[in-house]
């Protein structure tokens, strides 16, 4: 950049801080008068009304609500004002961080927009700041120079674009700038990449490139999957996605159209400053373990998600493990699902048969009425609200019969004990009544009495019909096994799905149309069952999910490949995106993970470079204690902000943690907590999905922990959460997919 180029550009910068500076200070002006307002409108209710009591009139009463509206509006009009000054405030530090210079084929000169953030438009609608989410933004991300093109609502707009600039613009001064005509991530990119994690989730609008501007921008498919390699970038980009559409159609969609199902709680913590730097309010976040226990009505003692992970991995030597992962691995198929499904399509058309309702020799109603009652009148509705339905039909007719007959038995009271207290009467012949109808009650209870628990038992009773590749034996060994379990008020985690899926698909409960875009992150990790459940429930939101195969921290309970979703969404409605290119961890680290997987990896590095990881043995776990506690006072020294210290199990977590924080700061993470901590943390690997941190370390990779084919990918999913520096200490022989060139 020449001195006369240089020139412009501080011109330029100085007069966008001038125009933001000043429409900060307009607001504060605003916002001050508005507080001023607030605090009259307070006296002036207080001078007027006083306080307010039943006994006042409607007049007063009218008067106090046309005060509380102002007062409504006020803070209303706040929150605007201090949204926008928020926005400003960021834009007077860093305002923008492009520029493209673009003519489209009518003009004859060209014409630079600067990117940023947010936008910044003059009072006379002179654009200086254009929003990163703009049409016309896009062509930062996605062209080179040369023929480009954007969408706007009125059409496409071509032309040439014949210049881009990058900048890093700090307190409101420019850092450096470079030109770059072909790709976006060279020096910003390696220079972002070089800091340290800060506890959370950074905004990548700066770096973003033209594979994620792809997945964020796209609205030609209703439903988006990206399979992206570890370090991808595949969190940022959902966030950046609702970031966008929220920008896209902020006229009809707010952050509560919007949820996002996390991994864990301690990942919505770490995502939960995204939207906020963005200028967007956040969306809605839970996780599928959340939306399970609001959601199903069975009642028992639950078995947690996280339980069960740790059960998987902690519990290989316990009676009863291979039993259990093996129904695992049945009921978290796609086979399973298909059968499920199938069972409950042919369960709507079934023609139920009820035995009369007969009360004291007399028929109440015939089978054929109630047949009638449940196959044609209620046909319109769910499975079970149509035994709900007929339940209070029978209970309807009961109290009629019983009504009657209770005039029947006071008559011949009457009629055999003369005369009687009318009120003795009364109770005496309706008791006689109701115990004459009470068997008949209890008949109509038992014939109604269906839930998503007994469905689920005859489903599995008759399971080998629905899965024809299952062998009766193992097929009654599943109903056996699950009919116990829930008889000893014990429900799996694998069976909370199921009831679940047929809690909803049997109309048990009410769906929300409030919901209008869903996002699944690390997909690998779900059940097909558990995606069919998700479709079901938000049957009208258009679906973004995002994961990787090579994570699937456990084979039992995980997709198992993205064609087992094929069946959820229409093909012509679904675009299949794949990351492959790693921005988190060094070319070192990607290199040690890839030969985890046994296999040639996809992943590429974007040529980021540093320390070897190391593969430690050493005697005992007290010996690693003490080298775990070098490690983090040498790493900390070094400037790692953050370290993670990975352990296989729970108790091996807990256990850790209690010899390592007599000597360092050490927090730790053990599945219940909801806010990701600072600085060096304790955890089980399963833990870890989508987190990063400067350094990693794993406690104990020998003596037979990561040693199973089934504990692969947890080890390949534990090792890329290094961004710069990862070591692995084993204690006894090392797990069999531990590189063997690393070892020391």
């Amino acid at each position: 950049m020449n001195d006369l180029d240089q020139k412009h550009e501080q011109q330029w910068l100085e007069l966008v801080l001038k125009e933001a500076n000043a429409q900060y200070n307009e607001a504060t002006e605003r916002d001050d008068a508005l507080k001023d307002d607030a605090i009259d409108v307070q006296r002036d209710l207080w001078e007027d009304l006083g306080s307010i009591a039943s006994s006042d009139g409607l007049d007063k009463l009218v008067d106090f609500l046309e005060y509380i509206n102002v007062m409504k509006k006020q803070k209303r009009s706040h929150s605007i004002i201090e949204a926008q000054k928020t926005k400003l405030e960021k834009l007077l530090r860093s305002p923008y961080f492009g520029r493209i210079d673009f003519r489209t084929l009518q003009q004859t000169t060209t014409k630079p927009y600067y990117i940023g953030t947010f936008s910044l438009i003059t009072d006379e609608n002179s654009v200086l700041v254009y929003d990163w989410r703009a049409p016309v933004s896009g062509m930062f991300y996605d062209n080179e120079v040369g023929n480009a093109s954007f969408t706007t609502p009125n059409g496409l707009v071509e032309g040439e674009l014949t210049h881009k600039r990058q900048y890093k613009i700090e307190r409101g001064k420019i850092v450096y700038s470079f030109d770059s005509s072909i790709k976006i991530d060279d020096e910003m990119l390696q220079q972002m990449l070089a800091g340290h994690a800060d506890g959370r989730m950074r905004s990548i609008v700066t770096t973003i490139q033209r594979e994620q501007n792809r997945a964020i921008r796209n609205e030609d498919y209703k439903h988006l999957i990206v399979q992206g390699a570890a370090g991808s970038g595949k969190t940022s980009v959902a966030l950046h996605r609702i970031a966008y559409l929220l920008f896209r159609h902020r006229d009809t969609i707010t952050a509560d159209n919007i949820i996002v199902f996390s991994p864990n709680p301690v990942f919505s913590d770490y995502i939960s400053n995204v939207l906020p730097e963005l200028g967007e309010q956040n969306m809605l976040q839970t996780t599928f373990e959340t939306f399970l226990s609001g959601a199903l009505t069975t009642k028992g003692k639950r078995e947690r998600y996280y339980d069960l992970m740790d059960y998987l991995f902690a519990a290989k030597s316990q009676p009863g493990y291979e039993t259990r992962t093996k129904h695992l691995r049945l009921k978290s198929s796609s086979a399973f699902r298909d059968a499920i499904k199938a069972f409950v399509h042919a369960l709507a058309a079934e023609q139920v048969c009820f035995a009369p309702l007969v009360c004291t020799g007399k028929t109440i109603a015939s089978s054929a009425e109630l047949e009638q009652l449940f196959s044609y009148d209620y046909a319109s509705l769910p499975y079970l609200a149509r035994f709900a339905k007929l339940r209070s039909r029978m209970e309807y007719l009961l109290d009629t019969h019983e009504s009657e007959r209770a005039a029947q038995i006071a008559e011949s009271i009457t009629a055999a004990e003369g005369f009687i207290d009318r009120g003795e009467l009364k109770r005496r012949s309706r008791a006689r009544a109701r115990e004459e109808t009470q068997h008949a009650r209890n008949n109509a209870a038992i014939m109604t009495e269906v839930t998503a628990s007994s469905v689920y038992l005859q489903f599995l009773d008759a399971l080998h019909m629905w899965l024809p590749g299952l062998s009766a034996e193992v097929a009654e060994s599943v109903a056996r096994y699950t009919r116990e379990t829930l008889r000893a008020g014990q429900i799996h985690y694998e069976d909370q799905i199921a009831l679940l899926y047929l809690q909803g698909a049997l109309g048990g409960t009410q769906k929300t149309a409030r919901i209008r875009y869903v996002i699944i992150d690390e997909a690998q990790d779900y059940s097909p069952l558990q995606l069919e459940c998700i479709r079901l429930f938000f049957s009208q939101a258009s679906v973004t999910m995002l994961g990787d195969l090579n994570q699937s921290i456990t084979p039992d309970l995980s997709l198992g490949g993205y064609e087992n979703i094929a069946s959820l969404f229409p093909a012509d409605e679904t675009l299949l995106l794949r990351f492959t290119k790693s921005y988190r961890s060094t070319a070192e680290i990607i290199d040690f993970a890839g030969k985890i997987l046994g296999h040639e990896s996809e992943v590429d590095s974007v040529g980021r470079h540093g320390e070897l990881p190391a593969i430690v043995s050493l005697p005992n776990e007290a010996a690693v204690s003490r080298a775990i506690t070098e490690d983090v006072r040498a790493w900390t020294a070094q400037g790692h902000a953050s370290i993670g210290i990975l352990t296989e199990t729970k108790a091996e977590a807990k256990a850790l943690h209690h010899a390592l924080k007599s000597t360092i700061d050490v927090k730790a993470i053990f599945g219940g907590e909801e806010e990701f901590p600072r600085g060096a943390v304790v955890l089980p690997a399963y833990l870890a999905k989508g987190l990063e941190f400067d350094a990693v370390i794993l406690a104990n990779a020998g003596g037979g922990h990561y040693a199973e084919e089934r504990e692969r990918l947890l080890l390949y999913t534990a090792c890329t959460r290094a961004l710069h520096a990862l070591k692995v200490y084993c204690v006894g022989d090392p797990s069999p997919f531990l590189p063997d060139s690393a070892q020391s």
